[in-house]
């Protein structure tokens, strides 16, 4: 029997459709019925026989146009995570091509192509600033300094999607923690596991008592379905709103991981390293890269991440998407460690 199109189908486009979470929600997308258009520079390692794949630069709006060309729902993905706040001006205008001159490639392309809805992946990140948030919501305002480029330019797309809703096009936000899971090409976790393996993690860095939130891939799926849900069901309520979106389990980010590394073999460290000399390096580091040097091994913005009390609860996005996690860390991190271990066999 076939499925039953969804209400925000029949067709949809992914932007970033190769990547991490991009992948993870064509798969999803597909699962209910979709007909699935992916956009991205770069060729998916594993493409998937059904979905259509669109070759092409965000930054090139007949290449955004093309990829949502009979798409009723587009769902944002693509980005570039760049954390430096001290970068040379070519990477900045990067940096702000991709994710806000991109992002308004998108909506001017929905608009042309008559797409109805617009699911944007934002982050928590536009709200960061450099003073605690305990249990924070929406009414939080965007942060006032931004310690690199990736907290600037995600606030500058999320406001431009909120405020594209309405005259035919309904809008809506994200915000994740950071997006983790069993996956070779997951962000969060590949630049850790390759510093695991070198033995570079010798020392936690900061307070016990900071805590973070972080979103599983499957559960930001959930909520981009949701979200798509929901703007056609009632976009007089989600339209032009903005949710963040965690796993509800806000923790210690070294404790949080502490099953992955003893999983696959290796110990938390004991010694820790205060805060402020870690930031100073993560400063001086960016300021060597801008004058030539290596990519910084941290930059501030991961010694803010390490050391911070920055956690939202989801009430708004119960209400009005009807989100519940479905997956949890200790779940979460049984995958992840099964996964991982072929690193280490390796």
């Amino acid at each position: 029997m076939a499925k039953k199109t969804p209400i925000f189908g029949p067709t949809c486009l992914v932007t970033g459709g190769s990547g991490f979470l991009g992948r993870a929600l064509s798969k999803a997308l597909l699962d209910r019925g979709c007909v699935v258009h992916s956009l991205d520079i770069r060729p998916d390692s594993n493409p998937h026989p059904r979905i259509r794949y669109f070759s092409g630069d965000i930054r090139d709006f007949d290449a955004v146009r093309a990829a949502i060309d009979n798409c009723s729902t587009v769902f944002h993905c693509a980005a570039v995570m760049n954390f430096l706040g001290v970068c040379r001006p070519s990477v900045r205008r990067e940096v702000y091509g991709i994710n806000v001159k991109g992002t308004e490639n998108v909506v001017r392309a929905c608009r042309e192509a008559g797409a109805k809805s617009l699911v944007y992946t934002s982050s928590h990140v536009v709200c960061f600033d450099t003073g605690p948030v305990i249990a924070g919501d929406e009414s939080k305002p965007y942060a006032r300094r931004y310690l690199d480029l990736y907290g600037k330019t995600k606030t500058a797309a999320e406001r431009i999607v909120l405020a594209a809703n309405g005259n035919g096009l309904r809008t809506a936000a994200l915000r994740p923690g950071g997006i983790w899971g069993s996956s070779d090409d997951c962000y969060m976790f590949a630049k850790f596991i390759d510093q695991l393996l070198k033995g570079k993690l010798v020392a936690t860095i900061g307070p016990a008592d900071a805590i973070i939130d972080n979103t599983h891939v499957d559960n930001l799926v959930l909520a981009e379905v949701l979200a798509a849900e929901a703007l056609v069901k009632k976009p007089e309520v989600v339209g032009g709103q903005a949710y963040f979106i965690v796993d509800d389990e806000p923790m210690n980010l070294m404790e949080w991981l502490r099953p992955l590394i003893e999983g696959l073999g290796y110990r938390l460290p004991k010694r820790s390293i205060p805060k402020l000399p870690m930031y100073f390096l993560g400063f001086l580091a960016e300021c060597l890269h801008f004058i030539g040097g290596p990519r910084p091994f941290m930059t501030r913005l991961e010694v803010h991440n390490l050391t911070a009390k920055f956690t939202f609860r989801q009430d708004k996005a119960r209400r009005d998407l009807g989100f519940e996690p479905i997956i949890n860390s200790e779940k979460g991190m049984k995958e992840c460690v099964e996964f991982y271990r072929k690193y280490v066999n390796n």
